[in-house]
């Protein structure tokens, strides 16, 4: 596999799009923390395989080949977890494999037949207590579904079915929610659901096909979309990444230069790398760029000191209305450590905890009701 003859570095500019040359249909990608590497998947026409690049953005090998229409990816730990489907919208007895394979070793770790027939596997997310959620999209109708499987023993439920096109899927550790799309060219839902399964919410929409949904260690998330199907006589390619914060009651546009966005995740330097299927390459956009207090929509007036701290923290804010507030905190990777909730009988807020039992680290406080979202940083040494 050539090298990509030109690479601009990530961290220099806001986006970069690496030769399309040696991708081919690209779905998904994951990043691999601890070996700085990104894995991509790609449909090629049937004759799918996986990519292993670098932390610059530049192809390694095919990591993977022989593969049909791979949809999705995940790493959880050193595993690559990815689906393989024998085809697209299809109600033969083709089946879909959802499968695993050691990173660091190279060993097949899981070939788990998900169905025989009737079944697209699309984009996969995992939480923090061996699950991964998976959008099936069946033969492309109402009857979508999504997955929930456990690593560990195996078992595949269903957590929310007669879905449209339910492409992307996010687990969300803040709310303890699994976030999914019901995609179609006019308009769009983010739905969500336990990861127990029962009522399934709407929280989000956009006009246009949603795909991907990915959520940053601050709360926001940011969805790819196709938008509508352009008329005869114009082409695709101007189709629009979003961003949101973690209540949805406000969104923006990153960019709007893409074709067809499918799958993403964020990388090195906090970069969100984006499979832009339609022209055959992968797009880093550098979230750096995008500050938060320039956006309206939930309450950026949370106060914490002393910060950096020791652990005890004091918490000051004012919410809209009088309320219980709840508050979280969770570390880098999503995780809540902490959760309790606000007793309060006005809207003025003057709260101390420990947290002294937190390792040294960079910390997320989030304070959450049904009209008041709010969060800061907090540094514990």
């Amino acid at each position: 596999m050539k090298y990509l003859i030109l690479f601009i570095l990530l961290t220099l500019i806001r986006h970069v799009t690496l030769s399309q040359d040696n991708f081919n249909y690209p779905v998904d990608v994951d990043y691999h923390k601890a070996t700085e590497t990104y894995y991509v998947s790609n449909w090629a026409d049937g004759a799918g395989f996986i990519l292993k690049l670098n932390s610059q953005g530049q192809i390694m090998d095919t990591y993977i080949e022989g593969l049909h229409y791979p949809g999705g990816l995940c790493i959880v730990g050193d595993t690559l977890f990815y689906t393989d489907n024998l085809s697209i919208w299809d109600n033969n007895l083709t089946p879909s494999y959802l499968m695993g394979i050691n990173v660091v070793t190279g060993a097949q770790f899981l070939n788990y037949e998900i169905s025989t027939s009737g079944t697209y596997l699309d984009l996969i997310d995992a939480d923090n207590d061996g699950n991964l959620y998976i959008g099936n999209t069946r033969e492309g109708g109402n009857n979508g579904i999504v997955h929930k499987f456990n690593i560990a023993t195996q078992q595949l439920t269903n957590i929310a079915t007669n879905i449209t096109k339910p492409f992307g899927v996010c687990y969300d550790p803040v709310d303890n929610q699994v976030l999914f799309v019901q995609s179609s060219g006019t308009l769009s839902l983010v739905k969500s659901v336990s990861p127990e399964g029962g009522t399934v919410t709407n929280k989000f929409y956009i006009n246009g096909y949603l795909e991907g949904i990915e959520m940053d260690t601050l709360g926001n998330f940011y969805f790819s979309s196709w938008g509508t199907i352009p008329p005869a006589d114009t082409a695709w390619g101007n189709e629009p990444i979003y961003k949101a914060g973690h209540a949805m009651n406000w969104s923006m546009v990153l960019e709007s230069n893409h074709n067809r966005p499918f799958g993403m995740c964020i990388g090195k330097n906090n970069h969100l790398a984006v499979c832009d299927w339609g022209e055959n390459s992968l797009s880093f956009i550098n979230l750096n760029d995008f500050g938060i207090d320039e956006f309206a929509g939930y309450f950026n007036n949370l106060k914490i000191y002393p910060n950096p701290s020791n652990g005890f923290v004091t918490l000051e804010t004012e919410l809209e209305s009088p309320g219980n507030p709840e508050l979280m905190v969770h570390d880098l990777t999503g995780r809540v450590v902490y959760k309790s909730e606000i007793a309060t009988s006005g809207i003025k807020i003057n709260h101390r905890i420990d947290l002294r039992f937190l390792d040294p680290g960079t910390y997320i406080l989030i304070l959450a009701s049904e009209n008041h979202y709010s969060r800061e940083k907090l540094i514990i040494h």
